[in-house]
């Protein structure tokens, strides 16, 4: 099979370390609409590359507090890979106050641990 599949319009949604840079790419025409998105309807276009330039505007509309779609999403990946227990975090990383997920103790001291959020106890 070729890779050619990876460049260009039609080339699929992937996510990749660059260079030590998270790159994420995904050809123009996965922006169509309704193929992988059945709220939107099949979309036809005057001038495809300026409804991708909407769209990426849409994508770094800044919020009142400086977050964008962008950002958050990154954050709540960020926010999953440490509950889910990511191996790439130290056991020694940074605690702070919540609920324990197993205990369910609440205002407790929490680290992100390979096995995710836990208490102290529950470590």
């Amino acid at each position: 099979m070729s890779d050619d599949f990876l460049v260009g319009p039609e080339s699929p949604l992937r996510v990749n370390i660059e260079n030590r840079e998270l790159v994420i790419r995904v050809g123009i025409n996965y922006l169509d609409g309704h193929e992988a998105h059945d709220s939107i309807p099949a979309l036809k276009f005057d001038d495809r590359l300026q409804w991708v330039r909407d769209v990426i505007c849409e994508i770094e509309q800044e919020e009142e507090d400086g977050s964008t779609p962008l950002t958050m999403m990154l954050d709540a990946a960020m926010e999953a890979a440490l509950e889910n227990g990511s191996i790439g975090i130290s056991e020694d990383s940074f605690t702070f106050i919540g609920v324990c997920p197993v205990c369910e103790s609440d205002c407790v001291p929490l680290r992100h641990t390979k096995k995710g959020v836990r208490c102290e106890d529950c470590s």
